[in-house]
């Protein structure tokens, strides 16, 4: 399986929101998994925001341990980096208009990605309005609502 993860569920594994093995369940036995470069920001922001309503410093052990099981879960990630080609995607694809800015990128970057993948690429979301958009596009959405 091919899978492209956005935020919500990284998130969800590291800060060991409900439900606790969404993240594994779409984890462990996929081949493929990519994302954009802002996967590493936006998990790094969020886990530094849950550390601060815990009234923590970023260098926190709760804050560091967090980090780096976000690190190493990035590491076996394949991100693109926002560049050129994904800019040219958002431009092109007028559906993506409908979206947040962040969903937008995160989707073109799954598109430019499509090509370069004979299976079907999946979005992995616990978002509501990015897997709406997703599903707009003719991807696959996991986990089923």
């Amino acid at each position: 399986m091919v899978c492209y993860y956005d935020s919500s569920i990284l998130l969800a594994g590291v800060l060991q929101q409900q439900p606790a093995d969404v993240l594994s369940s779409y984890w462990d036995d996929v081949a493929v998994r990519l994302s954009s470069t802002l996967l590493k920001i936006e998990c790094l922001v969020g886990i530094r925001r849950a550390g601060v309503a815990q009234r923590l410093s970023p260098e926190a052990p709760w804050v560091q341990e967090r980090a780096g099981q976000l690190q190493r879960y990035t590491d076996e990630v394949n991100c693109k980096r926002v560049d050129d080609d994904i800019e040219e995607i958002v431009r092109a694809t007028h559906a993506l208009s409908d979206c947040r800015a962040l969903d937008a990128v995160h989707l073109a970057t799954a598109l430019y990605f499509k090509p370069h993948h004979d299976e079907p690429i999946v979005i992995v979301t616990l978002d509501s309005r990015m897997r709406e958009a997703a599903e707009r596009l003719g991807f696959s959405v996991a986990p089923s609502s």
